[in-house]
């Protein structure tokens, strides 16, 4: 008669194996390595992993917060492809603040980005270029749905500021046509503005 098999000894190991990325020590990064391990794991995984430390310019952008130049550079580059590649329409609403006085300036300045912040929607990209320069990337946008987004944003910067006062804004539309960049009409609208 033979003997019975204990199939305890042939089930698979169920403990936990060593990390299954490392880099080479000569790019050793623990955060890299915690992400990717975060990733591997999958979902259930990420959340264990939050207590991690993540410095600010790793994390993603908050919903109505302004973007960093590179980052809004990086998305108008990303959405100028999606244009060129889909056909699907984009525009960047240029906003130059026209105020009196360094002071009366950049307290419209603060004002109208916190505008901004309110009613940009959570797929917009908004950055400040200047002391009185705005830039707005409208995605899934075409020109006269950006020129509504002028209007409501005139309308409500104009409400805030108590009527007409020192402050104004002047508004350009960079709208690709057929066959043209994003880029393109946002250099041609740069030069209609200034």
């Amino acid at each position: 008669m033979a003997e019975p098999i204990d199939r305890r000894d042939h089930a698979p190991s169920r403990q936990r194996r060593t990390p299954r990325f490392v880099l080479p020590d000569d790019h050793h990064d623990e955060r890299t390595a915690a992400r990717i391990e975060a990733f591997l794991d999958g979902p259930s995984g990420r959340s264990r992993r939050r207590d991690l430390a993540i410095d600010d310019r790793d994390r993603p952008r908050r919903p109505h917060e302004l973007d960093t130049r590179p980052d809004w550079t990086t998305a108008l580059l990303h959405e100028s492809s999606r244009h060129a590649r889909y056909g699907r329409p984009a525009s960047v609403l240029l906003i130059r603040l026209d105020a009196r006085g360094v002071d009366s300036l950049e307290r419209a300045a603060r004002g109208l980005a916190d505008l901004i912040r309110v009613e940009v929607r959570e797929t917009d990209r908004a950055v400040r270029v200047g002391p009185a320069s705005f830039r707005m990337l409208l995605t899934e946008t075409n020109a006269r749905a950006a020129r509504h987004v002028a209007v409501r944003l005139d309308r409500a910067f104009q409400g805030r500021s108590g009527g007409p006062g020192p402050a104004k804004l002047r508004f350009e539309i960079a709208a690709p046509t057929r066959g043209e960049s994003l880029e393109d009409a946002l250099v041609a609208a740069e030069r209609r503005l200034a």
